[in-house]
């Protein structure tokens, strides 16, 4: 797959299925697979945070990377995530995820802790990585690395370099964002891609966004109004939307770190909705039915 250049649609983050042992249970995972592509998604990406890749060992990662590409099989492009503090470690796992067929690899800036970058130091990392691959970069503007990227920055970086072609916005007004970067007469973006659980699909579309990366949780929905927006059917597409615009709002916001992998569950796509420990204080019953209500009343269906 990695003679695709060209990303547009719905890219959701594919949780990893673990045994209750912690081990990946490549079983559940291929069901997870063919549960997304059978539901219309035009990429998948792996090993990203949602995907629980910061809590993998790098033989599990590339392990993983290798089967998810090998069961999608062409089927649809697949973003494998190379984050790492060093830029040597991120370009060789970049390499490592071409050589294998993904589609295009995802970053966010390098740091650690407490210790951040600055923007040249940012540049470099990508230049290494750029260096490192002939395939899409995608520059992932995520809070979680706490530096808030300026339009300015991303957009001349994207002039500098080769492979760096997208960009996914999770941090601060992404819309806002979006309209910038997709105007700025330096940029040289092929798209921009949405996050924060797609909450805004519709609205980030009439930005201008060329998809959006959600959890995997409800394929079918996402790709029924990605359809609608497509066909210009904009007040259907958010009619629709709004009840799991709510959900996906509900598992960002107070459900976060894979509690959402109950759904997957009860929807019989995955025998395990185990997470790798320490898991977070509020996994229990109480949460996990409050979910499950929030998704029920959405329309998902059980």
């Amino acid at each position: 797959m990695n003679s695709i250049t060209s990303l547009r649609g719905i890219y959701p983050i594919l949780g990893t299925c673990f045994y209750d042992d912690e081990r990946i249970d490549y079983e559940s995972q291929e069901h997870l697979i063919n549960f997304c592509i059978e539901n219309g998604q035009h990429g998948l990406v792996t090993l990203a945070n949602a995907s629980e890749g910061h809590l993998m060992a790098d033989d599990e990662k590339k392990e993983l990377l290798s089967f998810v590409i090998k069961t999608v099989g062409g089927r649809i492009p697949v973003v494998v995530t190379v984050n790492h503090p060093s830029s040597s470690c991120a370009a060789a796992m970049a390499r490592f995820a071409e050589a294998e067929g993904a589609a295009a690899v995802m970053c966010m800036p390098p740091f650690f802790g407490r210790w951040r970058s600055g923007l040249g130091e940012i540049e470099s990392y990508f230049k290494t990585i750029d260096e490192a691959v002939h395939i899409p970069i995608i520059l992932q503007d995520h809070q979680l690395s706490d530096i808030s990227l300026p339009v300015d920055f991303i957009a001349e970086l994207s002039a500098k370099l080769q492979n760096l072609r997208y960009v996914k916005l999770e941090f601060g007004n992404i819309i806002h964002k979006a309209r910038k970067l997709l105007a700025h007469p330096h940029a040289s973006l092929h798209g921009v891609f949405g996050g924060n659980s797609g909450i805004f699909l519709p609205e980030e579309y009439q930005a201008g966004c060329c998809g959006t990366m959600p959890a995997c949780y409800m394929p079918d929905k996402f790709s029924r109004t990605w359809k609608l927006l497509e066909a210009g059917k904009l007040k259907e597409a958010i009619d629709f939307f709004t009840p799991f615009s709510r959900l996906a709002a509900y598992e960002k916001d107070v459900a976060n770190r894979c509690l959402w992998k109950e759904i997957l569950v009860r929807r019989g796509v995955i025998r395990s909705a185990k997470t790798r420990d320490p898991k977070p204080a509020f996994f229990d019953e109480w949460s996990i039915n409050q979910l499950l209500q929030v998704a029920e009343h959405a329309g998902i269906e059980f």
